[in-house]
């Protein structure tokens, strides 16, 4: 099909071919959408599958984790695109037959998913396919506001406990930028340094996070709260399971947060050293009045400045943040030429080397400067070629080079701060050694998919003197990833000492250390999806009561 879509669009022009290419286009993006459900079922048959569907790092991660790789996105991309997947082919295949043709695009697809997600009964599920293939096949243009009320309509049909009635704006609440919708939520505007923003993200974060497990919220409505529980100066949520013996007592209340920032010493250093005086002019012979320099250098001092356009000291950039704009240009707009107004102040704000928050982020250096204020500084030491330590565990020295150096974890795709990774010998420990050359930052999920999913057939790495990651995936692919420094402080890349193994390390145990889940994913669905049907069929209920009293006589 997507090779006779294809040979359609490449002969025809003009609107033809953007709706040819269109349809190519889906067609295209269905293919890819059928590969990444085939890679969860391969998997799901795999011998043993069954008994890690309790793994903390379970089969639907491991397959996660090779699409982010592949397609470098997010873990969390990675598997809402494989959650699409295996819900439509699962759930709708008729819907996937559209798909497949390129009638209809991936966002209708998602939405389908979505929308339909709490239909449970197989005649009803069946029902609905159908319908909607049939609505989509030969759909005319609609915005998803109506696509939406479209499949609601056709759930309602066919199940109606399980249109998603509290899919509301208070629903999908979080903290961004929004429009008021009379829904009686408010809307918060921020525009905050990069520091700061990532201190206030931190702190909400830690508040949403002191309820226990079973609180019905989700964690945007949570960090919605919090901003509530922030703003009247509480240091935790309260928890909203409704059970008397809750523990989220005993979590730790949220405290103050750390932000690290990476700049180099030029940046937060201030040079006050005078600037060297011009040489003196050689004295005049005897007998020889000295002549008066005083008016010529004055003069060629004048013209200098004329010719040269002022660059602002770095204090002056410290300060530019500050205060008053200063004026765009030097002189009236009716004596600059084209190129002169074109043409912007050289050095505002840009000879500060710039620096970057732990995650990757960027931050101008002036920025950074005020970042420093009142702030605990911690000199970064390359290790150069230094021995490895004699220990597992890195000295914080060590620990805070990786971390500089790397950024983030170091899988492909993921973005997780090198402050929330666990510091991970490549080789690992005792064979490999507790040095900089074998050192890396890997996230907690990422960090076990290594461990409990590598071997010959899963995730392997190797690792350069320089901080490149080589990553070999299950089918034999290769990944590079490189320090997350290495645009704004190469020198953090610079080669350490080269790793020497000591002896063949044994392969792991796998599963007997692995952290487990007290319930499958697929159970936690299938108790979030009765739960609220439940409410639907408690609103249904209500709703019916109160037709029925309004109908009665008095």
């Amino acid at each position: 099909m997507f090779d006779s879509l294809a040979a359609t669009a490449s002969y025809t022009s003009g609107a033809g071919a953007v709706e040819a290419w269109s349809r190519a286009e889906s067609a295209a993006c269905a293919r890819r959408v059928a590969a990444m459900a085939a890679m969860f079922d391969e998997a799901s048959a795999a011998d043993g599958a069954a008994e890690r569907d309790l793994w903390c790092t379970d089969t639907w991660d491991f397959v996660a984790a090779h699409i982010g790789a592949v397609l470098r996105i997010t873990p969390g991309a990675a598997s809402n695109q494989l959650l699409v997947a295996v819900a439509l082919h699962e759930r709708f295949p008729q819907v996937a037959a559209v798909f497949a043709e390129g009638l209809i695009t991936y966002q209708l697809v998602r939405t389908v998913v979505q929308r339909g997600a709490l239909v449970v009964d197989p005649d009803a599920l069946h029902a609905l396919d159908a319908l909607l293939a049939e609505a989509l096949s030969s759909r005319e243009p609609m915005s998803v506001a109506t696509l939406e009320k479209t499949i609601d309509g056709f759930v309602a049909q066919v199940d109606p406990q399980a249109v998603i009635r509290t899919e509301t704006r208070a629903r999908g609440r979080s903290v961004e930028v929004g429009e008021e919708d009379g829904s009686g939520m408010a809307t918060v505007f921020a525009t905050l340094f990069a520091h700061d923003a990532k201190a206030f993200d931190a702190r909400i974060d830690a508040l949403a996070r002191t309820v226990c497990p079973a609180d019905p919220r989700t964690l945007d409505q949570r960090r919605s709260d919090a901003m509530g529980a922030m703003s009247h100066g509480a240091d935790r949520l309260a928890c909203l399971c409704e059970s008397e013996d809750c523990p989220a007592g005993e979590n730790p209340p949220s405290t103050g947060v750390v932000v690290y920032v990476i700049a180099s010493q030029e940046t937060l250093t201030l040079d006050e050293r005078p600037a060297p005086a011009p040489p003196a002019p050689p004295p005049p012979p005897p007998d020889v009045p000295a002549p008066d320099h005083t008016d010529a250098t004055e003069a060629a001092a004048q013209d200098e400045s004329a010719d040269t356009p002022a660059t602002p000291a770095l204090a002056d950039e410290r300060t530019a943040l500050d205060g008053e704009p200063p004026a765009m240009f030097a002189k009236p707009l009716r004596e600059l030429t084209l190129t002169e107004a074109l043409t912007p102040t050289p050095g505002r704000l840009a000879s500060l080397r710039p620096a970057a928050v732990m995650g990757g982020q960027f931050v101008p250096g002036a920025i950074a400067c005020r970042a420093a204020v009142g702030a605990t500084i911690t000199p970064v030491v390359h290790p150069g070629q230094a021995p490895p330590e004699p220990r597992y565990r890195p000295s914080k020295k060590l620990a805070d080079f990786v971390r500089c150096r790397d950024l983030t974890c170091r899988f492909p795709g993921c973005r997780v701060p090198a402050t929330n990774c666990d510091v991970d010998h490549t080789i690992p420990w005792p064979c490999g050694p507790t040095a900089a050359s074998n050192l890396k930052c890997l996230c907690r999920r990422h960090h076990l998919l290594k461990t409990f999913w590598g071997g010959e057939s899963g995730w392997r790495d190797e690792q350069l003197d320089d901080g490149t990651i080589v990553w070999t995936a299950p089918d034999g692919r290769t990944h590079t990833t490189t320090p997350g420094s290495r645009l704004l402080f190469p020198e953090l890349s610079e080669p350490t000492r080269t790793v020497e193994a000591i002896g063949v390390p044994t392969r792991h145990a796998s599963g007997l250390t692995m952290p487990r889940r007290r319930t499958t994913r697929a159970q936690d669905r299938a108790r979030r999806i009765d739960r609220e049907r439940n409410l639907n069929e408690k609103s249904n209920s209500a709703t019916i009561s109160a037709c029925a009293d309004s109908a009665s006589p008095r």
